[in-house]
């Protein structure tokens, strides 16, 4: 049951694999902390009413598809139903539901061919402890925030605000060019301590674009400072 990357690589780049809504499904569960995620969340993340049936059958339908391309036969399955979804995933049932995770070599495929992008999880972390004094040579370490690695309220957060920092007013693109287009940090504006299972991101009330150096500042304390207070302490130091 266990492909390859050029076997998913494969079946991805065929006509017919990849439907609607798959590439947001999948971007979600790996920019999700830990790359893993619930059907309540991936549900809500997605819009849809049902906690469990969207994640269910997309996941399963993905993978019965990627199956069906490679001749391959139903997986085991749980309660008289094969579990298709296991093509392209691992799962397990926790304190929080039941969680799913991607296959490495599923995302090794889907990063390969663009699918995802490996590098979004990177360079747009919110830090939640303040920066620490380094000597060279050193390692930081940060925490990333689930709802500023989920790409679609990424995306939406900049189609609503544009990439320029909301604190400082700079823009990547205007100062480097092509190298710099679309580049720019997200803040999640609530707590993390705030926000309950239930929380559903808002992407335009929520998230605030900015650039690194006005989010790093912005957690410079705890709880984060507010975007006011920073910009009002750099007028006040120009």
């Amino acid at each position: 049951m266990n492909l390859t990357k050029e076997q998913y690589k494969q079946a991805l780049s065929s006509d017919g694999i990849l439907k609607d809504g798959n590439i947001e499904m999948l971007a979600f569960i790996f920019y999700s902390d830990q790359c893993e995620a619930t059907a309540p969340q991936i549900a809500s993340a997605l819009g849809y009413s049902d906690t469990a049936a969207p994640a269910n059958s997309i996941l399963g339908n993905l993978g019965k598809r990627i199956a069906k391309f490679h001749s391959m036969e139903a997986p085991e399955r749980n309660r008289n139903k094969p579990c298709w979804w296991k093509i392209i995933a691992h799962g397990e049932q926790r304190s929080e539901g039941f969680v799913w995770w991607l296959k490495d070599n599923f995302v090794d495929a889907l990063i390969e061919l663009q699918l995802l992008d490996e590098g979004d999880g990177k360079l747009y972390p919110e830090l939640v402890t303040g920066l620490p004094i380094l000597n060279e040579g050193q390692v930081m370490t940060v925490s990333v925030n689930v709802f500023e690695r989920n790409p679609i309220a990424r995306k939406l957060c900049i189609q609503h605000y544009g990439a320029s920092c909301v604190v400082c007013n700079f823009d990547f693109e205007s100062r480097y060019g092509e190298l710099g287009k679309g580049f720019i940090h997200v803040h999640h504006l609530k707590e993390l301590s705030s926000i309950g299972k239930e929380y559903k991101i808002d992407p335009v009330a929520d998230l605030r674009p900015v650039c690194p150096n006005c989010h790093a500042m912005l957690h410079q304390e705890r709880p984060a400072i507010t975007i006011e207070r920073l910009r009002e302490m750099i007028d006040s130091n120009t």
